[in-house]
């Protein structure tokens, strides 16, 4: 699970990003340390190309 800080912890600054197991993500979450980043979306045909131009 995709995790941003929100507050220093063990060395990560805030608004540093991690890929931790969901269990302790969840906790992180739980305690207040972080926050839980939304799934990136699947790009469409075509879409990357048309963000380059």
């Amino acid at each position: 699970m995709k995790i941003r800080f929100v507050k220093n912890y063990k060395g990560r600054g805030v608004g540093d990003t991690a890929d931790l197991p969901e269990t302790e993500a969840r906790a992180l979450i739980g305690i207040g340390l972080a926050e839980e980043m939304p799934a990136e979306k699947a790009a469409i045909k075509g879409e990357k190309a048309a963000a380059a131009k």
